[in-house]
């Protein structure tokens, strides 16, 4: 077990045929409730992975568990995300943002000219690849691409939506996302600021003690 968030639980495996090591995220219920909401998770993964871009992790295959737990196969990444190494070294210089930065933006302008938006970018949702040597910038990998879909379309079969039911981590949506309105790829551009913010001051630009105090504050 190498891990848990929000859209499920990741685990580390290595497929006895081929015996490369790979990552499985086995989904929560919650996420992967209705079989038309799975179907639409994997067309746009492989719109995702039909981009070929280095800096998006590669997604090998789907599958289902005879408990009904559906699951992802994923390449296997060594490093860390990029939270956990703020949280260990603080906030990062001018230039070495501006170096990590460009290469995420390129990540995710390669998804946009696709189509595909990921509306939830934050910093737990890039993972770090250091170099042999060393040297900064490391590689990166965007993760998660497409899953935050699968909770929105969860939330649009019921009648809370009206309500302003959002999806989401507060500190990073878009006024619109935070509405509860639809989104397009200006969500992950918004995101991808505050991204930059935290990155230069090591805090983000809106805080608060609960849910909805951040997300009046956006």
């Amino acid at each position: 077990r190498l891990g848990e968030g929000g859209m499920g639980t990741v685990y580390a495996a290595v497929p006895p045929i081929i015996e490369k090591k790979v990552a499985i995220k086995v989904l929560h219920p919650h996420v992967a409730r209705q079989e038309e909401t799975v179907a639409r998770f994997i067309q746009e993964a492989r719109a995702v992975n039909a981009i070929g871009h280095p800096g998006i992790i590669d997604i090998f295959g789907f599958g289902r568990f005879i408990d009904g737990r559906h699951f992802i196969i994923m390449e296997y990444l060594e490093g860390q995300q990029l939270l956990a190494y703020l949280n260990e070294h603080g906030p990062i210089t001018g230039v070495e943002t501006l170096r990590l930065v460009r290469l995420l933006a390129e990540s995710l302008a390669a998804a946009h000219d696709k189509g595909v938006v990921h509306r939830d970018m934050k910093p737990e949702n890039v993972f770090l690849l250091p170099l042999p040597d060393g040297t900064w910038p490391p590689r990166t990998k965007i993760l998660d691409f497409g899953l935050a879909k699968l909770i929105e379309a969860e939330y649009e079969k019921t009648p809370q939506t009206r309500a302003g039911v959002t999806v989401g981590t507060p500190y990073y949506m878009s006024p619109e996302q935070c509405r509860g309105r639809d989104v397009d790829h200006r969500t992950d551009i918004y995101a991808f600021g505050v991204v930059a913010y935290k990155l230069l001051t090591g805090v983000v630009p809106f805080d608060g003690d609960d849910y909805m105090e951040i997300l009046l504050k956006q």
